[in-house]
This record gives C-alpha cells, sequence and structure tokens, in this order.
C-alpha cells in the first residue's frame, strides 16, 4: 500500500486502552465481540502479542484498537 492509498482505508479511530479490572481475565474475542471493536495489538510489560480470539486479557495491559466504521 503506497502512502497515497491511507486515505482510502476506512480507518476512522485508533487508540490505546488500559485494561482495568472490568476487562482483565476476558480474551481477545469477548472483548471484541461486547465492545465492538477489533484489537489488533496487545502490550503487556515488555511485549508486543498478537491477539488471538483466545487470548487473555491481563490487569494493566494496554490494547491498540479501531472502532468499526459506523
Amino acid at each position: 500500500m503506497e502512502t497515497s492509498d491511507l486515505k482510502n482505508t476506512g480507518i476512522k479511530e485508533i487508540a490505546e486502552v488500559f485494561v482495568d479490572k472490568r476487562y482483565a481475565g476476558k480474551t481477545v474475542g469477548e472483548m471484541e465481540e461486547t465492545q465492538q471493536i477489533t484489537i489488533f495489538l496487545v502490550l503487556r510489560d515488555d511485549l508486543s502479542v498478537l491477539p488471538q480470539k483466545n487470548t487473555i486479557l491481563k490487569l494493566n495491559d494496554i490494547i491498540i484498537i479501531r472502532e468499526p466504521d459506523l
């Protein structure tokens, strides 16, 4: 993808979200379904984790998300 194509990707909002006690222990799949988001990356301690649907979120993880197109 060339940089000129970036404006046509449909990305609306990308954010970093801290996982708190409400979401710790839930899987990526559960969070994506209930919150209607897509999780692209989990930052845990000094690691970058590519999330799978069964990846369990831990307290203080940072997740990189994209909200759906509205």
